[in-house]
């Protein structure tokens, strides 16, 4: 690649961490953009959950110093994190050609109406059965197997968080973080070692998507993630 189009990437994952952080679905920039650039659809969607943990870390680092997670949902939503992780990393790895495109389009089509999902609902904490917490993890292992290799859809993660579970959208956001973050890193792992990341391109994301989510306020009642 030419160094106009470094600076191109650059300037997209800014935007991309910045729309991200105030409306959701920076995936949904980053992602086409990159493939628009020739980057394979396996390589675009591995780097670009590479370049994803700029944001996630950022994040991370405000809800910790904020105390707002509530740490006994995060590690179970972790641990489901890992799990889906596993199986959505998989899928990248051994869906390629016309397919990979044409899950590519058909996950783009579905998470726009993501974006638009009401972000001021879950303003009280809510007190569900337990049976309903568990609906609710296995929903949120079943999104997370997407979110491991497909970024915009963060804002169901944390709608499924606050419906199921009950927190209220800021404890949601900050607990749900801690279980996407860890799945993030896990399928990067899986990535880097099967040869599907461009470092060079996600290093660039990384930095550039995380000063994009930081020209945010330090601490949103909302939170969407690449």
């Amino acid at each position: 690649m030419s160094l106009t189009q470094y600076i191109l990437i650059a300037l997209i994952g800014t935007v991309s961490g910045f729309i991200g952080a105030i409306a959701g679905g920076g995936g949904l920039i980053s992602i086409p953009f990159l493939i628009f650039l020739g980057v394979p659809p396996q390589i675009t969607l591995a780097t670009n959950k590479f370049g994803g943990l700029g944001m996630s870390a950022g994040a991370l680092v405000k809800f910790i110093r904020e105390k707002k997670i509530v740490w006994r949902y995060a590690i179970i939503l972790s641990i489901a994190g890992v799990l889906a992780s596993f199986i959505g990393s998989r899928i990248l790895i051994i869906t390629k050609g016309t397919s990979l495109n044409l899950l590519i389009g058909i996950l783009m089509l579905l998470a726009v109406p993501i974006m638009f999902i009401k972000k001021r609902f879950g303003e009280n904490a809510r007190y569900p059965a337990s049976w309903m917490k568990l609906l609710g993890y296995i929903i949120y292992f079943g999104i997370s197997i997407i979110a491991s290799f497909f970024g915009g859809i963060g804002s169901l993660l944390i709608a499924t968080v606050v419906i199921f579970v009950g927190l209220p959208m800021i404890e949601a956001n900050a607990t749900d973080l801690v279980g996407y973050t860890i799945m993030s890193i896990s399928a990067v792992i899986i990535y880097a070692a099967n040869g599907l990341i461009d470092f060079k391109l996600g290093i660039i994301l990384v930095i550039s998507m995380a000063l994009g989510q930081g020209t945010e306020a330090p601490l949103q009642t909302e939170r969407t993630l690449t």
